[in-house]
Parts: C-alpha cells; sequence; structure tokens
C-alpha cells in the first residue's frame, strides 16, 4: 500500500494492534501448548512420532506433563503476538514515512519488516521465555518437575535466559518474516479468486492464510529451531556442533525432528493468531 494510503489504517492500529496481538496470542497458547510440548520432546528425545512422546509425558507426569512450562508460555505467546504485529506494524508505517512506496513491492517489504519485528520480538522476549519454557519441558519430562525462572537465575546468573539466543533471533526472525510474506500473498490470491475485498474479506481467509504461513515458516527454518531446543535445554553451546552431530546421530532425519507436532501447532497457531487480530482490531476501531 502506498505511504499516502496509510494514515487512515494507522489510525486504527497503535493500542488497538497491542491489545488484538495479546488477546490472539492468549487463546493461541491455551489451544496449541500441547502440540509445542510434543515437538520439544521429539525434538530431544528423539521420539519418532507425537504418540510415542504423548505416551513418555503422560506416563510421568499426566496431562498437566502437557502444559509444563505453561505461565512463561502464556505470557510469552500473548506478549510476544502484540510485540510482532506492533512492531511489524510500526516498521510499515515508518517506511512510509521515509517516502517508499510499499505497494510497488509488497512481498519484498514484507520479508524486511517481518525480519525486523521478529529480531525485535526475540530479543525482546522470546530469547529468555523460550529458554525457561525448553527447560521446563525437558525437566518435567524426565524428573516430573520443571524449573522456575527465579531458581534458574539463581543457578546460573541472569544472562543464563539468552542461551540460545542467537538460534533464537535467526528461528523468530526468519519465521515472521515468512509468516506475514505468506500471509499476504495467500491472502491476496484467495481474496482475487473468491472475490472478495481483501480489507472486508470473512475472518476464514485470514484463518487459511495465516496457518499456511506458520506451516510454511516451520517446514522451512525446522533445523535451526532443532538446534535451538538442543541448546537451551543445555546440551550444546553451539547451533554448528549441534546441527553436525543431529546429522552424524540421525542423519538428515534428525534435522526434521519434531515437524510431526510442529506443522499442526503453528498452523493452527497462526492461522488463530492472523484471524483474530484481524477480528479484533475491526472490533476495536470503534474505541
Amino acid at each position: 500500500m502506498a505511504a499516502k494510503e496509510r494514515p487512515a489504517a494507522a489510525a486504527k492500529g497503535g493500542w488497538r494492534t497491542i491489545v488484538a496481538g495479546g488477546a490472539a496470542g492468549a487463546i493461541d497458547c491455551c489451544a496449541t501448548m500441547p502440540l509445542d510440548t510434543l515437538g520439544t520432546q521429539m525434538q530431544l528425545q528423539g521420539y519418532k512420532t507425537p504418540m510415542a512422546a504423548t505416551r513418555a509425558i503422560l506416563e510421568v507426569k499426566g496431562v498437566a506433563g502437557l502444559y509444563a512450562g505453561f505461565v512463561p508460555f502464556l505470557l510469552q505467546s500473548s506478549a510476544k503476538s502484540s510485540i510482532r504485529f506492533f512492531g511489524f506494524e510500526a516498521l510499515q508505517n515508518a517506511v512510509d514515512r521515509c517516502g517508499f512506496d510499499r505497494s510497488a513491492q509488497p512481498g519484498a517489504w514484507s520479508l524486511v519488516c517481518g525480519l525486523g519485528a521478529g529480531t525485535i520480538e526475540s530479543l525482546a522476549l522470546t530469547a529468555p521465555t523460550d529458554r525457561l519454557k525448553v527447560l521446563s519441558q525437558a525437566m518435567s519430562a524426565q524428573t516430573g518437575q520443571a524449573i522456575t525462572a527465579r531458581q534458574l537465575v539463581a543457578e546460573k546468573g541472569l544472562l543464563t535466559l539468552y542461551t540460545g539466543g542467537l538460534a533464537t533471533t535467526m528461528r523468530q526472525s526468519s519465521s515472521v518474516a515468512v509468516r506475514f510474506f505468506c500471509f499476504g500473498r495467500i491472502k491476496e490470491g484467495l481474496c482475487n479468486s473468491l472475490g472478495y475485498d481483501a480489507n472486508r474479506a470473512p475472518s476464514t481467509i485470514s484463518f487459511l492464510a495465516g496457518g499456511c504461513g506458520g506451516a510454511i515458516s516451520v517446514c522451512l527454518n525446522n533445523p535451526i529451531d532443532v538446534a535451538k531446543s538442543k541448546i537451551q535445554a543445555g546440551l550444546y553451546t553451539s547451533i554448528l556442533p549441534c546441527l553436525r552431530d543431529t546429522v552424524r546421530d540421525r542423519g538428515l532425519e534428525g534435522l526434521t525432528s519434531g515437524l510431526a507436532a510442529r506443522v499442526p501447532r503453528l498452523f493452527l497457531s497462526q492461522a488463530i493468531q492472523f484471524s483474530l487480530v484481524d477480528y479484533f482490531k475491526t472490533i476495536l476501531t470503534n474505541y
């Protein structure tokens, strides 16, 4: 969209985007937390299928084990969704204020603004909360006991929360860029095919476009997510040795660990977030 078309739309964003993103992220967390736990355990413990991981978790901890680390995950999901959508919007507005015409290359600008939003989100929140979540899931599956942020910081210091920070930032920035790019392209294609105005399309269009973007992003960056999970669980200290050992021990299949759980989770997660953010922002335009 051209810079001259932005003011009216931008005026309906701001705090509305923050609130809409937070609400969508919280709802997403409640729906997809078990699949996230399964994906992490498949990467850390080498389970072949989600069912095998589910059985192992239930034997040790019961159903509560599928929600190990729920509080940090809830806070993370809600807050990072707010940061991501608001950051993407703010970067788009900044590009417009600089006089660039994003309508000439909307896909490229979605990638650029998505990379920026994902980097901000990761450094501000995702890296430390992911570290706590992954450790909690790993410890809960092995011993039945999770760990709190206070315990972790007391034992290893504040900087331990950023263990795996580089891998997290690489994963998050690329994921967000791909999601916003795919969302825009797929939504445009569906609206053109079905005869909808993109600004008035039903929520099902945003649901499908957001879900497809989430699933595609997972498939593209799963290897770096495997490394991130193992580093944050304390099994490795850097990305390349982790990936090298994973391929040596399990072959290239090891780089796809967790996809059986992550693809449906991220499809559902991003479908919920993109559709609900659009829905909530529509409601909030009256305030």
